[in-house]
Formats: structure tokens, sequence, C-alpha cells
């Protein structure tokens, strides 16, 4: 446990030396600071909008963050190579491996919990409103970042940072869009048997991840559809899961990655 705690505390000291850390942060940040100044703020329902605005940038940086630290992480250590110093101490690698991902997962943790901050003390100044049930959206958006820093931390093992990124931001979007689009290719007859065949593998295999999208719900107070602890919940094990699975899958094939 030491030695996990250990290599994950390395992994945040060394996000808090990166610069694209900071950037992507602030540059969030700041652009939460000025949804007001969007044209359509002053039209309808500013609050609504000004949440979901803030939540939806909040969901890209996750996305960024989450991606980026887990593709850099390995393909750096080992171009630097310090990573064999780290695994010439008796640090197995599965733990190294394991603790990485839970370092990026504490950093991701860490700035959305600073996004919270900021987003309640931007919406309690401009509307007067204290708006604590984002803390819903911005957990379903660290659980799907979690399951995105897993799936990028898998391919960082045989592949850099760049395509690591592409690969990660195309699960993405497949998982984004398998409930309407994989499934329509999926039972439509029209389609060759193999496609079709395809389309049901990835329907069933990835999972989806706009259940994890409750900006909307949230942002707009819930009055269609009240996220409680059960949603919550079943969401939260349907992310472990998924995230478990990618995990053991990378550390099975980093320990028998010839470095």
């Amino acid at each position: 446990m030491y030695s996990l705690l250990t290599v994950a505390w390395g992994v945040m000291q060394d996000a808090l030396h990166r610069k694209v850390f900071y950037a992507l942060l602030a540059f969030t940040l700041i652009l939460i600071l000025l949804v007001p100044l969007l044209p359509t703020a002053e039209v309808g329902v500013q609050l609504d909008l000004a949440r979901e605005a803030a939540l939806g940038l909040a969901s890209i940086m996750a996305f960024l963050m989450a991606v980026i630290l887990a593709a850099s992480i390995l393909p750096g250590e080992m171009g630097r190579r310090t990573i064999y110093n780290a695994l010439s101490r008796p640090v197995g690698r599965k733990i190294y491996y394991l603790g990485k991902l839970l370092g990026v997962l504490a950093v991701l943790a860490a700035a959305l919990i600073l996004n919270y901050l900021v987003i309640l003390a931007f919406l309690a100044a401009k509307f007067r409103v204290f708006s604590p049930g984002t803390a819903k959206a911005l957990f379903t958006i660290f659980l799907e970042g979690a399951v995105l820093a897993s799936v990028s931390m898998l391919a960082s093992v045989h592949f850099g940072p760049l395509v690591c990124v592409l690969l990660t931001g195309l699960f993405y979007v497949v998982c984004h869009v398998k409930g309407d689009f994989l499934y329509r290719a999926m039972v439509d007859v029209s389609n060759p048997g193999a496609l079709r065949g395809l389309a049901g593998f990835l329907y069933y295999v990835l999972p989806n991840l706009e259940r994890l999208n409750i900006n909307e719900t949230v942002a707009h107070g819930e009055r269609v559809f009240r996220v409680g602890a059960a949603e919550l919940l079943l969401l939260t094990g349907l992310a472990v899961c998924f995230a478990a699975v990618f995990t053991g899958i990378g550390m099975y094939v980093f320990e028998r990655k010839d470095l």
C-alpha cells in the first residue's frame, strides 16, 4: 500500500510541474467566469444556461486532462529511462502501473473540486443562488474521466501520447453514440451481416458513456428527472467495472512488456 501511494504521489507532484495542467485548469476557469458574456446568456433561463455551460466546460477539461496525463506518463518515463530506477526497487509492475493511474485520478479529482468551488462562487455572485447539486454532475464527469484515463493508459503501454489521445478520443465518440448509431446499425437488416455483427459486438462490449452525462439534467434543476442516490450508485458501479477491466488488461500487458 505504501508503494502504491508513493507512486501515486509522484504523479501528483509531476502534474504540478506540467504547464499543460495549469493551462487547462486556468483556461476552463476563465471560460466559466466569461459565460455571462455569451449573447444568449441574457435570454430565457440564464441560470440554467450558465450551469450547463459551466458543466460542459468542466467536462471538456476533465477529458483533456485525464487523457493527456494518462497517455504521457508511461511513454515519458520510458523515454527518460526513469522507469527503470522505479522498477529496480521493490515495486512490482502492477503496483507501479496502478499507482500511476491512481495519481492521474487524484489530479483529476483535485481539478474538478476546484472547478466545483469556482462554479458555486460564480453562481452565487451572479445569480444569488447556491447550487450544491452541480456536485452530482461533476462526480459523473469524474467517473467518465476515470474510464477514459484507464483506456488511455492501456494504450500508452505500446503507443506514443499522440496516438493514445487519438485512440481514446475515438473510444469516447463511439461510446457516446453507441446508444443510437450502433443500435441502428445492429438492427438494420439492410446492412451486411458482418457489419451488423461488428456493430452488435461493439454495442454490448463498450460502455455507454452517454449514461454518465447528466449535465443537462442537473443544470435545469432536475425538474424532469431527479438523479438520486440509487442512480448515482448505479453509474458508479458501471464506471468502476469498466475502469477496472481496462486497468486489469493494462496491468497484464504492462507486466509482460519487454522494457
